[in-house]
């Protein structure tokens, strides 16, 4: 009979045991798999953290215990492996109606707000496109704010001058052949950073008043099982990283240039 209680109890141990080593691991191999894509300084494979986008994503993510995998692809592609469900999410896109039939949105992981780029010293105002319709403006081919600055330009009796890439305006701006130029903010300094000499660099500006506030947020398939979930336990992890002034300190490294790469990225 001793022998029997001896059993039963070494069996009842293992079985406890087996329980919470199975837990455990459960919770150490909880994770998830986003798509991600080449947008410096928000996100690129090559920067340090894959740039700030990606580090506030990952970050928030593990302040409740999920473990996430950037898998960096074409952005047109990872949205659509992330809407059929071959993944479990996406991050860093704008809010659409067209995304809200197969998506879950975060709160907003960042915000990649347009600003007017200026040379030193040239001092402005403005509220309205009607401010600065008298200026010479540069614009980069495709961007959607053109046909209103087209229309204050013509107004006003100023100059739209539209070039193929945002360092060429930058460079137009630098030597004083536009006035403003409306870019990112935070591309257009990695742009300065990255491509012009620090005394051109120096030259140039941006007015604190946003052209575009545009967020970015982080997508969760609605195929992915516990999506909802997944959206509030980010949105959480998120209000942490924000409390707690992290936050604010990746958005100020990313801004020095903390995380630009010290290799080339992968092309795919």
């Amino acid at each position: 009979m001793l022998k029997s209680f001896y059993c039963a109890f070494l069996t009842g141990l293992l079985l406890c045991l087996s329980g919470i080593t199975s837990t455990s691991l459960s919770l150490a191999q909880e994770g998830i798999v986003l798509s991600n894509g080449e947008w410096p300084p928000y996100f690129s494979a090559a920067f340090k953290y894959g740039g700030v986008g990606s580090r506030i994503g990952s970050e928030a993510f593990a302040l409740e215990g999920i473990k996430v995998t950037y898998d960096y692809l074409p952005w047109k592609r990872g949205l659509e492996f992330a809407r059929t469900g071959q993944i479990e999410g996406a991050i860093g896109w704008r809010k659409t109606p067209e995304r809200a039939k197969y998506f879950y949105f975060s709160t907003p992981l960042l915000s990649a707000n347009v600003v007017l780029f200026h040379k030193e010293g040239s001092l402005f105002t403005w509220k309205t496109l009607e401010d600065i319709g008298h200026m010479k403006i540069g614009a980069t081919l495709g961007y959607s704010y053109i046909k209103k600055l087209t229309k204050a330009v013509e107004r006003n009796g100023g100059k739209l001058e539209i070039a193929p890439t945002d360092e060429i305006n930058l460079q137009k701006l630098a030597a004083g052949r536009i006035d403003i130029f409306p870019c990112g903010k935070a591309v257009g300094y990695y742009i300065l950073r990255t491509k012009f000499t620090p005394g051109t660099a120096d030259m140039v500006r941006h007015h604190p008043r946003p052209l575009i506030d545009s967020p970015l947020y982080l997508l969760i398939s609605k195929k992915t099982k516990n999506a909802q979930e997944l959206i509030s336990r980010f949105n959480e992890g998120l209000k942490q990283l924000r409390e707690s002034g992290k936050y604010e300190q990746y958005e100020l490294e990313s801004l020095k240039g903390d995380y630009l790469p010290t290799r080339a990225a992968p092309s795919r």
